[in-house]
Formats: C-alpha cells, structure tokens, sequence
C-alpha cells in the first residue's frame, strides 16, 4: 500500500516533542518491526522522546521512530507539537543516573543510516532531512550525496 507522504520516518532530533493531535489521526510508531497507528485520544498530548535526551541518558531512554501518513484528499489534519529543543550551538552533557537506572542503560543506539551526534545542529539539520525527503530531496540534493 502506498501513502502520500506526511512527515517521513523520522526520531525528533531534539530532547522531547508535546503532539495534540485532531480526531484523524496519521501518527504512527514502529513497534517490532512494524507501523503501529497511535490512536488520537481527546485533551491528551502524544509525548515522543527525542534523541538528544536518549544521548543524554546513555540510551535509557530511547528516541521514538515515528511517521505521519497523510489523510485522503478532502479531510484536513490538524496537530500541534511542541518541539523543547536546546540552542543549536550547544551539545549534549552525559547525565549522572541513580545506579539502578545507569544499570539499564544500553547506549545510544548505533544506526549507520541515521547517527546521532552530541552536537545539537548537525543532529538537528540530520533530522530536518529525514524527516522531510522529498523537501530535501528538493533542496539539499547537494548535502545528501
């Protein structure tokens, strides 16, 4: 089946993302290796883990690999997000965890088509690109190749 797309597979690139999302829904996360829909539920925010923050914990917590599908032509999405990022020029500190949690700690995870870096403006332009191919694609032919 194919979708038009709405926001590419992605992980927000910063530390966390708020998503209100409308009744028609579109957001989906993968899950085992498959596309889950995440059901829109009314006066609740989505709450999505950025990659900033998985660096930060040493892969405690880890970023959330999502994608919108667009709705069908005529219905019109509504979503809100909230994207709380740090300033682009910083990068990202190591935080100190209570032993039990540092224990379940795994890393950041190590992903060639998409690595995450400590710096917080590379990180974010990388997830700019891959989360909106056909815009960059369009416009940054130049930095993809």
């Amino acid at each position: 089946m194919h979708h038009r797309q709405g926001v590419g597979a992605h992980k927000d690139a910063g530390i966390l993302t708020l998503l209100l999302q409308d009744e028609h829904g579109g957001l989906q996360v993968e899950r085992h290796e498959e596309w889950q829909d995440v059901p829109p539920k009314e006066r609740a925010f989505v709450v999505n883990i950025g990659e900033m923050l998985e660096l930060a914990t040493n892969g405690y917590l880890r970023a959330t690999l999502h994608r919108v599908i667009a709705p069908p032509a005529g219905v019109t999405r509504l979503s809100i997000g909230h994207f709380l990022s740090p300033c682009l020029a910083g990068s990202v500190p190591l935080l100190p965890l209570l032993a039990h949690l540092a224990a379940d700690a795994k890393g950041s995870e190590s992903d060639p088509d998409n690595p995450l870096f400590r710096e917080i403006g590379p990180n974010a332009i990388k997830g700019r690109l891959r989360s909106h191919p056909d815009v960059a694609a369009r416009h940054y032919a130049n930095v993809l190749s």
